[in-house]
This record gives structure tokens, C-alpha cells and sequence, in this order.
């Protein structure tokens, strides 16, 4: 049965290589250098270091945004800057999409980890 809002790249976490396999997806969601970091090692900090990494880039969208007309309201046009705030809008949305499957992993990774 499918996890509502699972990440759909993602194996379910009761696949014998979930464990594995989450390491590489939240690698993929975080900056490139942490392929070289150690929290590799150890998928449930690698989760959290990754949904923190997200929150802030969250909290950049957000700003951003809400920044958009007063810093961008000389150098564009008034529809520029509206195809600019959709751009974050859709952005933010995505991110927090994102947020909420990194936290659907984090509790399976848990989970597997409680149950070893």
C-alpha cells in the first residue's frame, strides 16, 4: 500500500534497500558537497541535516518573496515582477512539499532503526 505522500522516486520503507536508497534520495536534495560529508554515514542524521537545509531555503523563498516588489519594483516592469513572485510562489510550494516527504523518511528511517 502506497504512503500518501511519499516521495514517489523513493522505495517504500519496508523494501530491503530502503535504507540505502533513502541515503541517495535525501543526497539528492541537499547541496551537492554533502555527497562528501560524513552525515552520509548515518542516514537519520543525513535526514536531519537535510530537512534543516530545507526549512532555511523555506525561509529564503519566503523572504524573497515578500521582498519582491519593494527590491525589484524600479529595475522591472510591474508583470515582471508578478512572473517573479509566481516563480517563488511555485518554488516555496515545492519546497514545502519536499519538507513533508522528508519528514514521511526521517520517521521510517526512525522506525527501521527502532526495529534492529
Amino acid at each position: 500500500m502506497a504512503i500518501p505522500g511519499w516521495p514517489r522516486d523513493l522505495v517504500p520503507p519496508d523494501h530491503e534497500e530502503f535504507v540505502d536508497n533513502s541515503v541517495k534520495w535525501l543526497l539528492d536534495q541537499g547541496p551537492a558537497e554533502l555527497r562528501q560529508s560524513p552525515l552520509r554515514l548515518y542516514p537519520l542524521a543525513l535526514a536531519m541535516y537535510v530537512d534543516s537545509f530545507i526549512a532555511g531555503a523555506i525561509e529564503g523563498v519566503r523572504r524573497g518573496y515578500s521582498k519582491t516588489r519593494v527590491n525589484l519594483i524600479g529595475s522591472l516592469e510591474a508583470a515582471q515582477v508578478e512572473i517573479v513572485q509566481q516563480a517563488l510562489a511555485s518554488e516555496g510550494a515545492r519546497l514545502v512539499a519536499l519538507s513533508r516527504e522528508i519528514a514521511l523518511v526521517t520517521e521510517a528511517l526512525q522506525e527501521s532503526i527502532d526495529h534492529r
